[in-house]
């Protein structure tokens, strides 16, 4: 229960084309205590940021609008959201050079699809709670 109190009002972003996915992750963070904002593409992420201020972001790496990776670049570019932790969700795990990406980008996570609604949770909590003192804005 700790663990949840850390997480209550922290906010995180979700930019995922995938309907269902979206829908998941979005009821099972929220059940785990996080104020979750879902988009469908890169760009309205991109839009959103420049508005609201977020702990946390989770993108998908194929997307219209705007990929995962151009997502990564406009954020960590904006001085506002330069430090906000990103986790990468992909199905393109063989195709993607994530070790350059986690390097050049400074993503904290990448998790391959399909994956397990818990193991987002359990990265995100990891995440947030090494930065339970700071909020991005």
């Amino acid at each position: 229960m700790a663990n949840q109190e850390i997480m209550l009002g922290r906010r995180i972003l979700i930019a995922e084309d995938n309907r269902l996915l979206a829908v998941i992750l979005r009821f099972n963070l929220e059940r785990a205590g996080f104020e979750v904002t879902v988009v469908d593409d890169g760009l309205a992420a991109i839009d959103f940021l420049r508005d609201h201020a977020v702990d946390l972001l989770i993108t998908d790496y194929q997307m219209p609008g705007a990929n995962g990776e151009e997502l990564c670049k406009v954020v960590r570019e904006n001085p506002l959201t330069a430090e906000i932790p990103i986790i990468i969700c992909s199905a393109k795990g063989l195709e993607l050079d994530t070790e350059s990406m986690t390097k050049q980008y400074d993503i904290a996570a990448v998790i391959f699809k399909p994956f397990s609604a818990q193991e987002v949770i359990a990265t995100v909590v990891g995440l947030l709670s090494d930065k339970r003192c700071q909020t991005f804005s």
